[in-house]
């Protein structure tokens, strides 16, 4: 047999068998597992709940990974078959579910945590229906609930207060007037202390500090700081500070203010303002100023004194 009759045997074999195979019957709908996922929603939230879709005649079935307890299905007459069997349900739409509306169906997890339900859209469509849909729970424990309650709680509290502290701060007056009324300053008055000479300068400060002055009031202490020669060619500006004793604790940095960055060839200031309280140390503190988030430069004075 030559080459041609063999190929046209293999050809024609071919062709038999796969006229002889039946092909399989393209539906409408392809049976896919659908997955949702459902948890807890802000109390504010408008998410719409997921949506499975239904066909008459056709079953649905869900599976959740969490066992429920009851099922609540608005318009369960409509439906031939509605059974519950711990973490599976099983729905069967009657032929009387039409097309255009839409019904609610609602299952009441057993274990008791949160979401303690979760709740779904059944949309009707003449053939595409979800055969199966798996059911993922983000289930949050009592204990987690309540821990993250009191942290909210928490965070409200230290809101309410600053609102309150910053209305209050508002009403009052500028100047030396509102300084006594917020005992800022006492009948000492503010106290101001300095001595350039007994500063101790680190070799690698992003600028040549030529002056450094400290002032004490009732509440409030500050550093101000003059200085000039900036080191590098970026500007520099003062965003965060601590002040830290020889002994005890550091003392709590309410603002650090700069007027502009220092830039090469310019004078700068810049002013640290801390608490001040009855047990603080005079001194000698470290004081570190860095500039903005991902600038290593610093400046460093060490042995600051207050009066």
């Amino acid at each position: 047999m030559n080459a041609s009759a063999t190929a046209l045997l293999i050809h024609t074999l071919f062709a038999a068998q796969a006229a002889s195979t039946p092909l399989p019957p393209v539906g409408p709908w392809a049976q896919t597992v659908r997955r949702l996922t459902v948890g807890l929603q802000a109390p504010r939230a408008a998410t719409p709940p997921p949506e499975v879709r239904i066909s008459p005649g056709v079953g649905t079935l869900l599976l959740f990974d969490t066992p429920v307890a009851r099922a609540e299905l608005e318009g369960e007459k409509r439906f031939t078959r509605v059974r519950l069997a711990g973490d599976t349900l099983t729905l069967m739409p009657s032929a009387s579910v039409e097309d255009s509306e839409q019904l609610r169906l609602t299952v009441h997890f057993a274990d008791g945590a949160a979401p303690t339900s979760a709740t779904f859209r059944l949309v009707p469509h003449p053939t595409l229906a979800d055969r199966q849909v798996e059911v993922h729970r983000q289930a949050r424990s009592a204990d987690s609930l309540h821990a993250e309650l009191l942290e909210k709680e928490e965070e409200l509290r230290r809101l309410r207060s600053e609102l309150a502290r910053m209305e209050a701060a508002r009403n009052l007056p500028d100047g030396l007037t509102g300084m006594l009324a917020t005992k800022q300053l006492d009948a000492n008055g503010i106290r101001a202390r300095w001595r350039r000479e007994q500063l101790v300068l680190h070799p690698r400060n992003a600028l040549n500090v030529t002056n450094a002055t400290t002032y004490r009031a009732a509440t409030q202490v500050a550093v101000f700081v003059e200085c000039e020669e900036l080191r590098g060619d970026a500007s520099w500006e003062a965003r965060s500070a601590t002040l830290v004793p020889r002994e005890g604790a550091a003392l709590r940095v309410l603002r650090v203010w700069q007027a502009a960055p220092t830039a090469a060839g310019m004078v700068g200031q810049f002013i640290v303002e801390a608490e001040a309280t009855d047990t603080m140390s005079l001194g000698p503190y470290t004081l570190t100023v860095w500039a903005a988030e991902g600038d290593k430069r610093s400046v460093i004075l060490g042995n600051v004194m207050f009066p």
